[in-house]
């Protein structure tokens, strides 16, 4: 079962991809709706999503 983040938790991704310089990833994952974009992000980018602290 995935661990649920939080909207602050969604500005952390968001952030840590920006440091990364996936500005584009960034603001894909911030038009996602709030109650999709985890798993969106996890089965689309699962590299990308443990690097921010994501594991299935």
């Amino acid at each position: 079962m995935l661990a649920l983040k939080t909207s602050c938790e969604r500005e952390e991704v968001v952030q840590t991809l920006c440091d990364m310089g996936l500005d584009q990833i960034a603001r894909w994952i911030m038009v996602l709706p709030e109650d999709r974009w985890e798993n969106m992000f996890l089965s689309t980018w699962p590299t990308l999503a443990k690097k921010c602290g994501y594991n299935r």
